[in-house]
This record gives C-alpha cells, sequence and structure tokens, in this order.
C-alpha cells in the first residue's frame, strides 16, 4: 500500500516538472533588433500616441548612448523616462499597440537590458519563493483535499522554542524540494550563508526564536529585491500598510523593505506581536501570511487553537507552516538530505548615516569600489541616488571603509554634489517658474526630460537637478512661493479689463487639453485679453474645471464651449469625444469620410479633444 502511494507521489512530481521543462523550452527568445523609424504604415494612431512613441525612442537611444560612454547615471535617467511613457499610456493605447507584433519584443529587449544593468542577475528570479510555495499547495490539495492532519505519522520535537512536527505534509514538502524543487532550495541553501549571522543576531536581539530565520527563506529565498504579486516586497515580504506600521519608509527614491537589517528587526517585532496575541507560533506564522483576523475568525468557528485543525483557512496559509517546517528541517542538516551546498560568505558591511541625496557613483569613487556593488549592498535605494529629503538615511559601505568615507565626503564642495527631485507640476506652473524655484535653467530641464518645447501639463513629473545644499534651495521654494502669490492678486487687481461695451459676460470652464489660444479662437477674443481679464500671467497655464471670465458679444453667449460660435442642430446626430478617439476612428465607425465630418463640422484640423461634440450626419 505504501510503495504504491509512493510511486503515485513520484507520478505526480515528474508529471509537474515536465510541464515546467514544456513551458520553458516553449517560452519565445527575446528578439535582438533596431527600434524601427517609425510606426507602422497600417496603424492608425493619435498624434498624441505618435509622439509619445517617438519619445520612448528618443529615451532609449539615449540611454544606450550613455551605457556607451560609461555614464551609469544619464543612461539610468533616460530608461526612467522611457519606462514613464510607458506607464502613462491610456487603455486605448495600450490597445492600439497591441496590433504592432514587434512592440512587445522591443520593449521586452529594453526591460531585460535595464534590469541586467541595475538590478542585477537575481531580477529574473524575484518570484521564486512564491512560486515554490504555490507549487507545493498544489501539490498537497492533490494528495489531501482535507486540511485536517493527525493520526499514524505524526512526529513532534518540542525541545526547542517551536516545536518541529513531521507529518505527511510536511513529508510531502521535504520530497518536493527533494525532486522538483532542488535546484531552487540549494539556491536558498547557498543565500543563506549571507544572511545567517546577521537575521540571526537581530531575532535574539528582539527576543524570538532563532528558527524564524528559515521563514524569510520560505517567504523570498533571501532575496532583499523580491517582490510578489501582492506587491510584498523585501527579505521578509512586508506589504505597504503593515511595512509603514513597523517604521518601514519607502517612496519613489527608497524603499526599506528591502533593508535586510531594518526589515528583520520589524519581522521579529510584528512576529513576536502575533505570538503574544495568539500564544502558538504556528497560528503566529499563519497570521504573518494571512490577515490574524481570518485566524481567529477559523479559532472561534473550530474552537481550536490547534492549526491542524483549522479547515477554512486560505489555501497557501494552510500549506506555509508545512513548508517552513521543511525547509527547517533540510536546512538544519542538509547533508542527510542530500544537498551538498557550499553556502555564500557571511554580509559584511559598514553603515553611516546620511543626510544628503548624493550619487551612487560619487560614493563608489570614494571608496574605490563600483557603482554595480553599492548598489548591490544598498537594495533599498530604488533610483541612482541616495533619496533626497531624508535626514537618517543608512547607507551601507564595504567593510573596513566607513572612516575613509567620512574623510574623503567631507572634502567635496557642495556645488560638486548633485541631486534630483522629482517634482510634480501643479497648475499653473510654467518651465520658467519651476527653474526658478530649483536654482536651475529651462534648458537644463527640458534636456534631462526630453521636452521639445516648454508645454508641460498639470499632474506630470519632471526630474530636476538640484544643489546639495537643501536648506537654500527649500528655502528658495517658499520665498519664490510668496514672491509669486503676491504678485498674481497685484496682477489681478491692477491690469484686468472693465466691462467691454455692447458685450455679455461668460463663465468658461476650462476642458483637458484646452489652452487660451483655442478659447479665443472659440470666442472670437485674443488670449491677451483673456489672461489681462482673468489675472493670468503670459506663460502661466490654465487647468481642467478652471473657471474663466470672457467678455463676448451677443450673438455668441447662446452656447459656450468648443463648438460656441456653431448652432446646435436638433435633427443631426452628435459623437461625443471619448480619450484615444480620432478622426478616423469616428469616421469608420459612421462611415463618413475624414474631409466630410471636417465639413460638418467646421473643421480647419483634424484636431479633437475628449468632451468635443462631433456632428457625424445631417439627420
Amino acid at each position: 500500500m505504501f510503495n504504491r502511494k509512493f510511486l503515485l507521489l513520484m507520478a505526480i512530481l515528474l508529471v509537474l516538472q515536465a510541464c515546467q521543462w514544456r513551458q520553458v523550452r516553449n517560452q519565445p527568445e527575446v528578439v535582438t533588433t533596431q527600434w524601427p523609424r517609425s510606426l507602422p504604415d497600417s496603424l492608425w494612431v493619435s498624434q498624441n500616441l505618435s509622439d509619445r512613441m517617438e519619445n520612448l525612442k528618443s529615451y532609449y537611444q539615449d540611454a544606450r548612448r550613455k551605457l556607451a560612454e560609461g555614464d551609469t547615471i544619464g543612461a539610468q535617467i533616460y530608461f526612467e523616462q522611457a519606462f514613464n511613457q510607458l506607464a502613462e499610456l491610456s487603455d486605448e493605447d495600450r490597445n492600439t499597440l497591441s496590433y504592432w507584433d514587434e512592440l512587445d519584443s522591443l520593449i521586452q529587449q529594453m526591460d531585460n537590458q535595464y534590469h541586467k544593468i541595475y538590478l542585477g542577475a537575481e531580477a529574473d528570479q524575484v518570484l521564486e519563493a512564491e512560486e515554490v510555495r504555490e507549487d507545493i499547495t498544489q501539490l498537497e490539495e492533490l494528495s489531501f483535499p482535507d486540511s485536517v492532519l493527525f493520526g499514524g505519522g505524526t512526529v513532534i520535537d518540542s525541545s526547542g522554542p517551536i516545536p518541529i512536527t513531521l507529518n505527511p505534509k510536511v513529508r510531502l514538502a521535504i520530497k518536493y524540494f527533494q525532486t522538483k524543487g532542488r535546484k531552487v532550495f540549494s539556491k536558498w541553501l547557498q543565500r543563506s550563508g549571507r544572511y545567517e549571522k546577521i537575521i540571526k543576531e537581530i531575532l535574539r536581539e528582539e527576543g524570538v526564536p532563532e528558527d524564524l530565520f528559515y521563514l524569510a527563506m520560505i517567504e523570498s529565498g533571501f532575496q532583499p529585491r523580491a517582490r510578489s504579486y501582492a506587491r510584498a516586497v523585501g527579505v521578509w515580504q512586508f506589504i505597504s500598510a503593515t511595512g509603514r506600521y513597523y517604521g518601514l519608509r519607502h517612496n519613489w527614491w527608497f524603499d526599506e523593505r528591502r533593508d535586510v537589517f531594518k526589515a528583520t528587526r520589524a519581522a521579529a517585532q510584528h512576529l513576536r506581536h502575533l505570538y503574544e496575541d495568539f500564544g502558538d507560533w504556528y497560528l503566529a506564522m499563519a497570521g504573518y501570511n494571512c490577515n490574524p483576523k481570518r485566524v481567529k475568525y477559523n479559532i472561534r468557528r473550530y474552537k481550536t487553537r490547534d492549526f491542524w485543525k483549522l479547515r477554512r483557512l486560505p489555501r497557501q496559509t494552510k500549506n506555509y507552516v508545512p513548508t517552513f517546517l521543511a525547509a527547517t528541517i533540510i536546512a538544519k542538516n542538509p547533508e542527510k538530505f542530500g544537498f551538498y551546498v557550499e553556502k555564500d560568505p557571511p554580509f559584511e558591511v559598514d553603515s553611516v548615516i546620511i543626510s544628503e541625496s548624493v550619487d551612487l557613483n560619487v560614493i563608489a569613487k570614494i571608496v574605490d569600489t563600483t557603482y554595480a556593488y553599492i548598489r548591490e549592498i544598498n537594495p533599498a535605494v530604488l533610483r541612482w541616488v541616495t533619496p533626497p529629503g531624508i535626514k537618517d538615511f543608512a547607507l551601507y559601505l564595504p567593510k573596513g571603509t566607513k572612516e575613509k568615507f567620512k574623510v574623503e565626503y567631507a572634502k567635496i564642495p557642495d556645488h560638486k554634489k548633485r541631486s534630483w527631485v522629482r517634482h510634480r507640476v501643479k497648475p499653473g506652473e510654467a518651465l520658467s517658474l519651476i527653474a526658478r524655484k530649483y536654482r536651475t535653467s529651462v534648458s537644463v530641464i527640458k534636456s534631462i526630460n526630453k521636452l521639445r518645447s516648454n508645454l508641460i501639463r498639470a499632474g506630470q513629473y519632471l526630474l530636476i537637478p538640484v544643489p546639495q545644499n537643501k536648506a537654500h534651495y527649500y528655502a528658495s521654494i517658499a520665498k519664490t512661493k510668496k514672491r509669486s502669490s503676491r504678485k498674481s492678486r497685484t496682477l489681478s487687481k491692477a491690469n484686468v479689463i472693465p466691462k467691454m461695451p455692447n458685450a455679455k459676460k461668460v463663465i468658461y470652464e476650462v476642458k483637458p487639453g484646452d489652452t487660451l489660444g483655442d478659447i479665443a479662437e472659440r470666442f472670437h477674443t485674443r488670449a491677451s485679453y483673456i489672461r489681462r481679464w482673468n489675472g493670468l500671467r503670459y506663460g502661466e497655464y490654465i487647468y481642467p474645471k478652471q473657471k474663466l471670465t470672457i467678455w463676448v458679444t451677443p450673438q455668441l453667449t447662446a452656447t459656450t464651449g468648443r463648438n460656441a460660435s456653431k448652432k446646435y442642430d436638433e435633427n443631426a446626430t452628435y459623437y461625443t469625444v471619448k480619450t484615444g478617439d480620432t478622426l478616423w476612428d469616428i469616421s469608420r465607425k459612421y462611415g463618413v469620410s475624414i474631409e466630410e465630418l471636417k465639413k460638418l463640422n467646421n473643421m480647419r484640423s483634424v484636431r479633437i479633444r475628449p468632451g468635443d461634440k462631433i456632428k457625424v450626419s445631417r439627420n
């Protein structure tokens, strides 16, 4: 009977392994080709999307040029800008581009190149621990439909603070690691040598069992850059809310959930609190894997605190503790289970607290190492510099270089230290105003952000180079804001033109994509008049839903909007333009040529905006 079960188990494992091998063999290779000169002729796109694709191409080419010049910081700036172009695409744009077969492989090529340079070789395996847990969950669901395990075959070692239970579920997980999961578990054992000393020491300091070290093994495989499908990050896989609760900060520039030292301390505190709540380490670990409220609900429903008898836990949580126990049993005596792995040397670094945003290349030169190594030992740094505006950031340096760094860094003058601020454009801001705020020039901002003109929009992000004397430039920003507001108030009171003779006042609400020139044309007036009527400075941008006062002649007051001067035809059919629409799309939908649409709507160009009402037929 036992032999039949064992043969059935081995057959299931071999089938799963064969399926995985087939999937790997069938994965398409990335095609290494040059970026095309233009979009395919058969692909009809809006001008905005065409411009965005040209920007994407230009950013990528600049990134490659900077890499060829050895400028990793400049290359990363352009890589980030290229990815921003993709991130800002609308759903309609993505659907349109899905017909461009060549694009997917080109973007994959760009993404692979970025990961290889800036995230290291392990970037391709960030999901391996989650995938392993899912594999084990599927295997155990086939073998054990019922989560309750008791009776024959159960052995418990209670000599340590966390009891070691050996039952059919744990044995199956051990068998998985010995067969299909052998390669990945060997990697985990190898990496464990790097962090074992650090993590166990912190666990002892926080008063929790050292064996919880193996919980990090099944959470992330000891990869600080690991990220799950649920957006959990780091060696201990903290989600955003839990990480912040335990003091792990993160933003666009850095993520302390990736800091092994800080994340381990936070995880130890979290697990200790869960143990104090549940009084059982198995239940505490289950609460760590899922919402502790789910565990409490199961305890109340089944009137038991025995983890093995809780039937309604989430599917992965049911097998979370068995996977932890299997990893612990093997890792404590790997040779017994056929693993002969040489562990990585211990991770040893110096640390300093830094209050300035510093290029990692500058740090690497000071301590005579490479940019890549500084990135490797500082996984919490997400960009090419230490985070701006953070006064107590922990920077890690190669062992034995702390004093040298302090001495050499103090010699670098402020004007040679550069930082980058990610500035979000506010309504009404112009490039010249932003340049004054950060004591830089419009040309520098345009060059870094690949802007072809001075046109920017509210909500857009710009990368701004700033001097390291942050207190000085922050103060200058505050002063500039005060001066600007006073100037605006003075302008609005002194230079507004009073009511025009024989004209009526119209309040116009700005729509997305509107410019003063467009509005002036609609109401047969001048943009300069609209500025003076509303106290706007030259170069100050308007924003959606802003109310503008406009004086117009009586025949134009009947309607307002884009087609203010056009009479509404009650017998005609109108179409409201949606995001991503082009005249070509509308003409195909209603069987009308583009030229006829232009004639019906008295249009001189094919430019349309979301919210416009387009006449598509006369009756």
